[in-house]
């Protein structure tokens, strides 16, 4: 297997970015290659291909979408495979050329399951400012799936000036809140309209989660941990994204230049989970010390807690800590702290670079064994099996 270099140009060094080149890095290094980065938005609008090509000398190219039209106008760089990152490119793509975009179908259905789970009859979708294809593609996907488990789903899409026009928009939302019959499980296209749509139900007084359950996409913290309120968030695989953009120009370098049957086509990346916050944790019964214990092992829970410390950061008696826990969620604190553990296990275990031995530590356990033994009793698998299945849902994915 003959070793190689990737080049990969990215727009800017953001969190979802660094999870993408971690995962490119991950692959190649599984392969045997090295990997450069170029934060290309510094070299302004024009980046200069040729000159970073004969810098680089590299064997295959991972690039933003923003730079895709200039990287194919370059006849070095055409000559070289090439993962083009990022959904909605129109440009024409030649054989030695693959896109990789997230999959709007896997988001949907995560979000969709997320929100299935608060039981409320009806479910809506919101759409990003902008008109932006991909949050058609996820409305649309939405629509599918919530037509597939029986529930009728209403649609924001602004029409005019409102779709551009960020103080048009949020009015033409704000009616679209008011209108909806509640309760009612919305699912926003992503993270920042999320935020907004929870600051308009706040200005609206409908309560969220009990009136409005509400699900975003990317995992920002920025707005999805900012306020008191906080909002669940599908979280896209974006290193698996990044690992399939490494496999693909690789694969391409190592059969002659071309993708063969990919060539020209777009491979998709899926969720890696969702992460559930209070926008849509609906319990038994409205409680704010329960509330506030959920919010605390969910930030917490891969720290060395136990119940104790959950009933201590309360400041309340273990008693009434333990009794309206299991009122309102119908398990106990130390059951919801090793749920959590368990989450956490499963998104480590889908990151092929570590060691299943490191994970117990990670999750809170130390070097005690007993996450294997409650991992296998809530899944039916060994955490070795268990990453063993995703390898084998992935491949047979793409």
């Amino acid at each position: 297997m003959k070793s190689g270099r990737i080049l990969v140009v990215s727009d800017e060094m953001g969190r979802g970015n660094q999870r993408q080149i971690a995962g490119i890095s991950d692959c190649a290094k599984r392969r045997g290659w090295a990997v450069d980065v170029v934060e290309a938005r510094h070299f302004g609008k024009n980046p200069d291909f040729t000159k970073w090509i004969d810098i680089w000398h590299p064997d295959g190219i991972v690039l933003d979408r923003v730079y895709a039209n200039q990287a194919l106008a370059c006849r070095a760089a055409r000559r070289i495979p090439m993962a083009i990152w990022g959904s909605n490119f129109q440009g024409k793509l030649s054989r030695r050329c693959v896109t990789v975009e997230n999959d709007p179908a896997a988001i949907a259905e995560a979000a969709g399951r997320e929100l299935a789970q608060t039981d409320y009859p009806r479910f809506a979708f919101v759409n990003a400012l902008g008109g932006m294809k991909w949050s058609r593609d996820r409305e649309e996907a939405f629509s599918s799936f919530a037509t597939s488990i029986g529930r009728p789903v209403a649609v924001f899409k602004p029409t005019g000036v409102a779709v551009s026009n960020a103080a048009r928009f949020s009015e033409a939302l704000s009616r679209f809140l008011r209108g909806l019959e509640t309760p009612c499980a919305v699912f926003a296209a992503n993270d920042v309209t999320s935020a907004l749509v929870a600051s308009l139900c706040g200005t609206l007084e409908l309560s969220i989660p009990d009136d409005i359950a509400l699900v975003g996409v990317d995992d920002n913290a920025e707005y999805c941990e900012r306020s008191a309120l906080t909002l669940s968030s599908v979280r896209i695989d974006m290193e698996g994204g990044g690992a399939m953009a490494a496999a693909a120009v690789i694969d391409m370098a190592e059969s002659g230049g071309t993708a063969g049957r990919s060539g020209g086509k777009s491979v998709r990346y899926g969720v890696e989970c969702v992460v559930r916050r209070a926008s849509t944790r609906a319990l038994r019964i409205r409680c704010g010390i329960v509330t506030r214990a959920l919010e605390w092992i969910r930030q917490n829970a891969c720290q060395p807690i136990v119940a104790a410390d959950v009933v201590k950061a309360l400041g309340c008696s273990r008693r009434l800590a333990d009794l309206r826990f299991r009122q309102a969620t119908g398990h106990t604190i130390l059951e919801e702290i090793h749920a959590r553990r368990i989450e956490a296990a499963k998104a480590l275990l889908k990151r092929s670079s570590i060691p299943i031995e490191e994970i117990p530590e990670k999750c809170g356990y130390g070097r005690n064994p007993y996450l294997g033994i409650i991992f296998k009793r809530a899944t039916g698998m060994s955490m070795r099996q268990w990453r063993m299945a995703q390898r084998r849902q992935k491949k047979s994915r793409h």
